[in-house]
């Protein structure tokens, strides 16, 4: 009989995060009796949190905002792809010793080529935070010929129309949406031949998802990525294949029948 493992979940403020319900469905696939938790860890808590991970019974962890790249400097070993972005969503615990990996990048190639399958040329970038590096990087692999990055920090936002009107894609990578019906892109500014892709993924689809396939756009929201991140950290946890369909269904059973995935 298999013994059961735990998994957790570790950021600060992911009381909506929909990862405990699709990783639940693969476990039941599987007919394995692991768990899997969110765990709510501030600040002066992460070094114990990490620590935790190094014990019996403990099966890895993904790591979501905002502790990405802080987790990556307490881990042991890093992939090749954790290294390069210097951020880590998936540990990996091997006797006592702690491997980081990154599977947002791929996730976030897989849902780039299906809006664009033949690559982007001018691409926008909304925001930065955790998440842009792990985009930057991704657009640089899927061959587009220019990023432009548009934040309101630096005041770049006011140039949002222009950048727009000379892209084939934009990538939301801000937190508006997030529970709630905003969009950081006007209507009026989405066109057909302007492909979405929407991280936020709570509600799905979101207000930019909808409007964009209102206007004619090929538009992915951040559930199609939290799946592809989340099928990948369970293979590098178990070394076995994902069953995919059940996590998606998972995904499915906690954001809606409609949602984006």
């Amino acid at each position: 009989m298999t013994a059961p493992l735990r998994f957790r979940l570790l950021g600060r403020g992911i009381a909506y995060s929909a990862s405990p319900a699709m990783m639940a469905a693969a476990f039941a696939a599987l007919g394995l009796p692991h768990t899997y938790a969110i765990a709510d860890v501030e600040e002066a808590e992460l070094d114990a949190a990490v620590a935790a991970l190094r014990e019996p019974g403990v099966g890895g962890a993904n790591v979501t905002t905002p502790w990405k790249l802080a987790v990556a400097e307490r881990c042991d070993a890093l992939s090749p792809d954790a290294a390069l972005l210097g951020a880590v969503n998936c540990v990996v615990p091997r006797d006592g010793r702690l491997t980081g990996h990154n599977t947002d990048l791929p996730a976030i190639v897989d849902e780039m080529r299906a809006l664009r399958p033949t690559g982007a040329g001018r691409v926008v970038l909304l925001g930065g935070g955790g998440a842009g590096r792990a985009v930057e990087v991704a657009i640089e692999r899927s061959g587009a010929t220019e990023l432009v990055r548009i934040q309101r920090r630096d005041g770049s936002w006011a140039r949002l129309a222009d950048a727009l009107a000379a892209a084939d894609l934009v990538i939301n990578a801000t937190p508006v949406g997030t529970g709630s019906d905003e969009s950081p892109i006007p209507a009026a500014l989405l066109r057909p031949d302007l492909a979405v892709f929407d991280l936020v993924y709570r509600p799905s689809p979101t207000r930019l998802v909808r409007e964009a396939r209102a206007a004619g756009a090929p538009a992915r929201g951040g559930a199609g990525m939290l799946l592809g991140q989340g099928w990948r950290s369970l293979e590098l946890w178990l070394g076995a294949p994902a069953p995919v369909d059940a996590m998606r269904d998972g995904l499915r059973a906690a954001l809606g029948g409609s949602a984006d995935v």
